[in-house]
């Protein structure tokens, strides 16, 4: 199990919202995974693994580049991957 960073990101309406925000994260550095629990116009929860991939600076500005709003770091939560 892998430690995952869970950030509440704000504006995401759609699925053209959610793979926007899913490939700009994805190109950070280190970045193995990333999910988005879609919340259509209220706070969606955006997890990326492994947990000290990327900063909070960068998760910021990555959401900032594709017009979404950065809302804040959430708990971490541990991530387990399906087994092959």
């Amino acid at each position: 199990m892998e430690r995952s960073a869970t950030y509440g990101v704000r504006g995401l309406a759609c699925v053209g919202c959610l793979v926007s925000v899913i490939e700009e994260v994805r190109a950070l550095p280190g970045v193995n995974e990333v999910g988005v629990d879609l919340m259509p116009f209220g706070e969606s929860l955006l997890t990326v693994v492994p947990a000290g991939a990327a900063t909070t600076a960068q998760v910021r500005a990555s959401m900032r580049r594709v017009g979404f709003e950065y809302i804040g770091r959430r708990n971490n939560r541990r991530h387990e991957r399906p087994k092959r």
